[in-house]
């Protein structure tokens, strides 16, 4: 082995130690975050982590503690569709569907009682008429005169 064989070989052992180390003290910081023991290893504070994680969120949403992932997002979602419908208005029983028409019909009844708008007036009218409204309004405030300066 000559010498910068040798060299190199010490530099990337040097390099590798430094590696460990590195990744020795990222993992027992992030185990101290799981609650798991300093010498834990990745799979273990993995587990750990998913643990916490699943406690916390299904705590939020209503789950059990030995409730599955899946039921876990089932209960977000209801927490979460119940919380919206409530906000939009609408039933709280209403699925994702009826949510969505419900908000859109609040959005286009709003839209078009601004533009002068029928309520039974379909969305491409309701378009053309805040299309007309907008271009009336910049025709009037373009057409105004600017005032002159006084010297």
């Amino acid at each position: 082995m000559t010498e910068q064989d040798a060299a190199q070989r010490q530099t990337t052992e040097e390099r590798e130690d430094v590696g460990h180390r590195i990744e020795a003290s990222i993992r027992k910081e992030i185990g101290k975050l799981a609650g798991a023991e300093p010498d834990a290893d990745w799979e273990e504070i993995g587990e750990r982590l998913e643990g916490r994680t699943k406690k916390a969120v299904g705590s939020w949403a209503g789950a059990e503690p030995d409730d599955e992932w899946e039921t876990v997002g089932r209960k977000m979602d209801v927490k979460i569709r119940v919380e919206v419908a409530q906000l939009a208005g609408t039933d709280e029983k209403a699925d994702w569907e009826q949510i969505g028409r419900h908000i859109e019909g609040k959005v286009k009844a709003g839209l078009g009682t601004w533009a002068g708008a029928e309520s039974d007036d379909d969305w491409s009218t309701v378009g053309r008429k805040m299309e007309s409204k907008i271009k009336a309004a910049l025709r009037d405030w373009l057409s105004k005169e600017e005032p002159t300066e006084q010297e």
